[in-house]
């Protein structure tokens, strides 16, 4: 990936705001947050490391930096609770590689989910980062919202999908009226 004055400008506020949420994490690693440009990368993936990419494609729909900060908690929740770490392991596994190999390794490898469970963890958790730093949970419940709102105006949207959004919506609603004190959200300023 080529980078260009406007994308050094998107990964240093990527990883000032990260760095203030990954400063709650509990483990301690050199996190690292970069911008991958590509409009149909519309997620972002943590790696084994530290590592985290957010895609152009998830920033669009994003309006305030305490949606970002629930992305980026999440993503740093998947890898403190090694679930990246066991993906590494089940990938080489299954492409029969050992760990010198590494390089061989796709980013496409790590993008689908976690799993119903592994998800609500890194949801929970990293809404929990979010707020400790200061962010808001209702930014994490209206992107979640607006995924809802995506999938009923896409065609063959499975129901179980929906379902598993609202589930993750309704439990940071509950971390969201735990709070005592509620802030308001943080406009994004993004270049």
């Amino acid at each position: 990936m080529r980078s260009t004055p406007l994308t050094t400008k998107i990964d240093e506020y990527l990883q000032a705001v990260g760095d203030r949420v990954a400063a709650h994490a509990q483990r301690k690693l050199p996190y690292r947050f970069l911008f991958d440009p590509s409009p149909a990368f519309k997620s972002a993936v943590g790696l084994p490391g530290g590592q985290i990419l957010v895609g152009g494609g998830i920033l669009a729909y994003i309006d305030s930096e305490d949606q970002l900060a629930a992305v980026l908690g999440h993503e740093v929740e998947h890898i403190a609770l090694n679930q990246c770490r066991d993906r590494l392991i089940k990938v080489l596994a299954e492409k029969h590689l050992s760990t010198d190999k590494l390089k061989e390794l796709k980013v496409n490898d790590f993008l689908p989910g976690y799993g119903h469970d592994n998800e609500l963890a890194a949801d929970r958790e990293g809404v929990k980062l979010a707020m400790e730093a200061g962010y808001s949970p209702k930014g994490a419940i209206r992107l979640l919202r607006t995924f809802v709102i995506l999938g009923q105006q896409m065609p063959n949207t499975p129901a179980e999908g929906q379902k598993r959004l609202e589930e993750r919506i309704g439990q940071i609603e509950i971390l969201s009226n735990q709070r005592e004190v509620q802030v308001s959200e943080k406009p994004l300023s993004l270049p």
